[in-house]
């Protein structure tokens, strides 16, 4: 009767938990969603109170009066070119490293994994000073080189990993078959790894979508700016802001991030386990 009781208990104890942390979540969403149909008068008096009288000015404003859908052209842009290239380019390197074997392809497996070690900020000055040289300053590729280097090596590391997983016989029975090394990846290798590719899709999207240092460092003018840095058009004479204005042009640009992770939640779960169990 003990163990019965101890056990609801811990049930209980543990669904608590769960609810406390799932408001905690969701608690800055709710407030930034409801915020953004606020007054201004009532954001700046009672922040934390629900709104009074809903309003749509604030989304008006930010729709007509400001650049925001040159930004968010600038950052699809900036985002596809970069998430293409991550793909491409961390799953042939990472097909050579599973399986084809030569000579140290463990050694160039470490050298991407200590990409994971460098933090940004260390190469902005270099960065500027080499771009600045050759003309890229105020350009897509300032932006696409970097968030693509430094997106590598998680990349390739989730990609690795998944690779291993296939067995090598498939691509040994191909190869009698007399397959080349290119129909192997694109006809074999690639449809095998859907939901990997999907999964590294959705995770970088995030972190190139959201980018903010490489854009404000390198992008100067307003015709080139991605979403994060305009955001600061908001911010006006002597820190003077306009919250309404702010956090409704917030939840515009997080839909396509919010939409991805809802549309593709399975295939991304998927991705980020299968490798992880060996057969």
């Amino acid at each position: 009767m003990k163990t019965i009781l101890q056990k609801k208990k811990l049930r209980v104890l543990f669904w608590g938990i769960l609810l406390l942390f799932l408001v905690m979540q969701a608690y800055p969403v709710v407030w930034l969603v409801t915020s953004s149909f606020k007054p201004n008068l009532q954001i700046a008096s009672e922040p934390f109170a629900l709104p009074v009288g809903l309003t749509l000015e604030n989304y008006q404003n930010v729709i007509l009066k400001s650049n925001i859908f040159t930004y968010i052209k600038n950052s699809t842009i900036v985002s596809g070119i970069s998430l293409l290239a991550i793909v491409i380019f961390s799953s042939m390197a990472s097909f050579a490293i599973s399986k084809m074997i030569f000579r140290g392809s463990k050694r160039i497996f470490e050298y991407f994994l200590i990409g994971l070690t460098i933090p940004y900020a260390v190469t902005l000055i270099p960065l500027y000073i080499m771009y600045s040289k050759v003309g890229f300053i105020d350009t897509y590729l300032s932006v696409i080189f970097p968030l693509v280097a430094f997106q590598l090596p998680v990349s390739v590391l989730l990609f690795t990993n998944f690779y291993r997983f296939i067995p090598n016989a498939i691509i040994e029975a191909a190869i009698i078959d007399g397959t080349s090394i290119w129909g192997i990846y694109f006809k074999i290798i690639t449809p095998l790894s859907v939901n990997t590719i999907v999964t590294v899709l959705a995770m970088n999207f995030i972190t190139v979508w959201n980018d903010y240092t490489f854009s404000l460092v390198f992008l100067n003018s307003n015709s080139m700016k991605t979403i994060s840095v305009g955001l600061q058009d908001f911010i006006g004479a002597r820190g003077l802001t306009d919250w309404g204005a702010t956090f409704a042009s917030i939840c515009i640009t997080t839909l396509p991030t919010l939409a991805l992770y809802f549309i593709l939640n399975k295939k991304i779960t998927s991705g980020m386990t299968l490798g992880a169990v060996k057969s």
